[in-house]
């Protein structure tokens, strides 16, 4: 039979329908958590890469949703929405991730953890998968 076939994970960008992504990671973590392990690589863009960094870096799932919903409350307060200047998303994101990432998430995420990423001066999609600090995984 020989060695398991190489695969990877990937999460799309969803916005708020990633709540369904970390359900569906709960479910394999309960009904097949090898599968989660034995990744290779595990992608992700826009909200999908924080449902990826979680499978990588040990995220704790239940703070992942609690931080969903209390964003998407946030939310719904304004009447622009994720728009409106009062909704600060990123810094909040920001904040959560330097709260539940471990110190050493760094070095769990390079060469296995794949982020696409927008660059901004050319609009040409790039893959970030090496890291040399927690602040520079966040960012």
């Amino acid at each position: 039979r020989g060695s398991s076939p190489r695969f990877s994970l990937s999460f799309s960008g969803s916005g708020f329908l990633a709540l369904y992504q970390v359900g569906v990671v709960q479910s394999l973590l309960e009904l097949a958590p090898e599968l989660l392990k034995s990744a290779c690589k595990v992608y992700g863009s826009s909200a999908g890469s924080l449902i990826a960094a979680a499978v990588v870096c040990g995220i704790g799932l239940d703070d992942l949703k609690e931080f969903f919903f209390a964003m998407a409350n946030e939310v719904r307060k304004t009447i622009l929405g994720p728009l409106s200047p009062k909704c600060s998303l990123l810094a909040n994101i920001k904040t959560v991730l330097q709260r539940m990432l471990p110190e050493d998430s760094y070095q769990l995420a390079s060469g296995r953890l794949h982020i696409s990423l927008t660059r901004v001066a050319d609009g040409q999609n790039v893959m970030a998968s090496e890291f040399s600090s927690k602040e520079e995984l966040i960012q």
